[in-house]
């Protein structure tokens, strides 16, 4: 995240450039200098998350109720002096950066493995300095700071340009998060939520004047400076052998700094020194050695330009680079610039992504030569229904969906899930049926698998996926009593009767149209978890005891309503999923030890007799649901060793059914993913892995436990 090795050298080689500041001090400055004008921070939410992450438990899905407190604190503490807020999540990614997002949920995945070999050996939750977050953390304190009343608002690119244009435009108090492309934007100050205490309000300023102060530079040099170190638009490695002959020619390394740091401080000095003699006179290319590069480094340059912003580095547009709203893309025919297709052929099946384009008039740019048009590429025609589906999406009102209609390309981030025990299927297959006939909803296409229809591009981060290219999905056919109806109706009709149509589609998006009645008759605050798991039981033929992975599941299914709940018209409040609402996962883990152990209903719910009537009415609701989906759920059997030396459930199992009815001539199970471009063999879930607890000299499975 930000340029390369600028955050090591700013703490090492410019400590000066770190001023220590209050925010209430500063707040009430600001008051006095803009009387009026109340002072606003503007929040990286995505660089907050671990500093706003407390609870004590964090690897058995999240302890959500002390998480959404520790928000409240947080909110709380800037208001009270009168401070502002506005919280910026990253809402899409772009695709110039698609191989930096790989590569770091690729990372995670190491860092995941790490985490469920300690739980295996240690039986107890890792310490921090292994500190992962919890699944869905992002996606739900959206909803969370959106419901302390806080404007929470979602990017269209990734965040870091509209954080920096938001505080310079609204002329804010400064940015508050932990990037230090921060330091290049020429907008207002910036913040170290990493340094924050709360209590006080204390925290440090890293200011770029002063950074350019020391390494002898303009504002207006940053962005070249950030290129040539390497960011997420420009790789390292382009520029390594350019910083390298930087290096040999320096004469002034500071011994304070270490390689990297003298690096740095070479590539100031060649700008300072070399290229600023030619500024204005020579382009770019004919000083640096850009080769078949010249049109991404124009981008990457170009990419810290705030609106109503120029670079001295830039003679003009370069011919090729357009923006696309505030997006720099390239429409460039350039033979030595390679842009991404507008219409987007998968590497191995030749299939074409069908997409509408809206040319319109480009605004004005400073960096324009002459008017160009932009194009607005899109899944689905209808500009009207784009309009709400942006806005809800800009608002953090929604997930994903706006993305379907866009671009037809979405993603989802690292799970904890444990790649080496197979025995639960990832969450990205699991909930791949429910998205299939979101797509068909929103794309008005249910082919169920015929070779024309649109294609959603899926990078869903599970085990054995390398990311090298996404998953090619299509919708399914939905089966809504009355027939589908349209977007337009579902979002913007008012008609009486409506929210029943919304919740009909809600239900055939999930597969569950037969048990409408039942899943109706539960109080309304409990439909959304029951058809939750509902729909877990009739996709899952076995439940291996995995507590941890469970947790994430149950949590990503939650996000999973968010899209339903969202494409389908709002017909529950969202309130209902939110996890503080639903799930502890620290609470979760307790009980289900309890369980595994034997432990009654009665003594599960503490003895409390309400509680108790309740436990056992959402029961029946779900196993109503679940036989009449023709799964039926049986009580769950201690475990036992096979005699092949693997470990199985005796009899059906922990959630598995008997082996009546299939229904495979409907439901689409988890193991046959079609019509997805990569679909998983059918044996690879059925393996049984000898990790998948801790047997004991009796015998007997142990499940892993954690300590409290």
């Amino acid at each position: 995240m930000g340029v390369r090795g600028l955050q090591g050298f700013v703490g090492s080689a410019c400590p000066h450039t770190r001023t220590a500041v209050n925010f209430k001090e500063l707040a009430e400055l600001h008051r006095s200098q803009h009387p009026g004008c109340a002072p606003t921070v503007v929040v990286d939410a995505m660089c907050c998350l671990r500093y706003w992450y407390t609870p004590e438990s964090w690897v058995c899905g999240g302890q959500w109720r002390e998480y959404f407190a520790a928000l409240r604190d947080f909110v709380k503490a800037f208001t009270t002096v009168g401070i502002k807020l506005v919280f910026f999540f990253d809402g899409m990614v772009e695709q110039g950066k698609r191989a930096v997002w790989v590569r770091r949920r690729l990372k995670n995945n190491q860092e995941i493995a790490r985490i469920f070999h300690y739980i295996k050996s240690h039986r107890e939750q890792p310490g921090r300095n292994m500190f992962f977050l919890p699944s869905g953390l992002a996606i739900f304190t959206r909803f969370a700071l959106k419901t302390l009343g806080q404007e929470t608002l979602c990017s269209l690119q990734e965040a870091d340009y509209e954080v920096a244009s938001y505080g310079l435009q609204h002329n804010c108090l400064g940015i508050l998060g932990e990037d230090t492309d921060y330091l290049i934007y020429d907008t207002c100050p910036y913040f170290s939520i990493s340094e924050l205490c709360l209590d006080s309000l204390d925290t440090v300023m890293l200011c770029r004047e002063k950074l350019c102060e020391s390494l002898e530079l303009s504002l207006a040099d940053l962005p070249l400076l950030a290129c040539l170190l390497g960011n997420d638009t420009v790789p390292e490695g382009l520029f390594e052998s350019f910083r390298f002959q930087c290096l040999l020619s320096y004469t002034s390394a500071r011994k304070n700094s270490d390689k990297r740091g003298n690096v740095i401080l070479a590539v100031a000095d060649h700008i300072s020194k070399v290229l600023r003699l030619h500024q204005g006179e020579k382009k770019l290319e004919e000083m640096l050695p850009l080769g078949q590069n010249k049109a991404l480094f124009y981008k990457g340059v170009a990419s810290y330009l705030l609106p109503g912003q120029t670079s001295p580095w830039i003679f003009q547009k370069p011919k090729g680079i357009t923006t696309l709203g505030k997006q720099i893309v390239s429409v460039s025919t350039d033979p030595e610039f390679k842009p991404e297709s507008l219409v987007c052929t998968h590497p191995e099946s030749k299939e074409e992504t069908p997409v509408c384009t809206h040319p319109e008039t480009e605004q004005e740019d400073p960096m324009n030569v002459e008017p160009e048009m932009k194009q607005q590429v899109t899944m689905v025609s209808d500009t009207e229904i784009l309009k709400v589906a942006r806005a809800q999406h800009v608002q953090a009102e929604s997930y994903l969906v706006y993305g379907v209609m866009t671009s037809g390309e979405i993603e989802c981030s690292n799970t904890l899930e444990d790649a080496l025990d197979q025995a639960l299927p990832s969450q990205a297959f699991v909930y791949r049926p429910m998205r299939q006939r979101v797509y068909s909803l929103l794309l008005g296409a249910g082919g169920g698998g015929a070779s024309g229809g649109p294609v959603v591009r899926e990078w869903f981060v599970h085990s054995g996926n390398p990311l090298r290219h996404p998953d090619l999905v299509r919708p399914l056919p939905m089966n809504v009593p009355g027939g589908t109806p349209s977007l337009k109706v579902l979002w913007l009709s008012q008609e009486p009767g409506i929210q029943a149509r919304r919740m009909d589609t809600l239900l055939a998006c999930l597969d569950l149209s037969s048990s409408r009645e039942e899943l109706q008759a539960v109080e309304s605050r409990f439909q959304a978890l029951c058809c939750l798991l509902t729909y877990l039981f009739v996709q899952l033929e076995h439940v291996d005891p995995r507590a941890v992975q469970l947790g994430s599941l149950l949590v990503r299914g939650l996000s999973m309503l968010v899209l339903v709940n969202s494409a389908c018209g709002f017909p529950w409040s969202s309130s209902d999923f939110m996890p503080w609402n639903v799930f502890d996962g620290k609470l979760f883990h307790e009980k289900y030890l309890q369980s595994e152990r034997g432990y009654t209903a009665e003594v599960l719910v503490e003895q409390d007799r309400s509680r108790l009537t309740r436990f056992h009415d959402l029961k029946s609701i779900v196993c109503k649901a679940c036989v009449r989906e023709d799964r039926h759920i049986v009580s769950r059997q201690h475990w036992r060793p096979h005699h092949s030396g693997r470990w199985e459930r005796q009899g059906s199992g922990s959630h598995r059914t008997n082996s009546g009815h299939s229904r495979s001539g409907r439901r689409q199970h988890w193991r046959d993913q079609g019509p997805g471009s990569r679909q998983r063999e059918p044996d690879r879930w059925r393996r049984h892995s000898p990790s998948s607890g801790h047997p004991d000299e009796k015998g007997k499975q142990q499940p892993i436990s954690l300590s409290p």
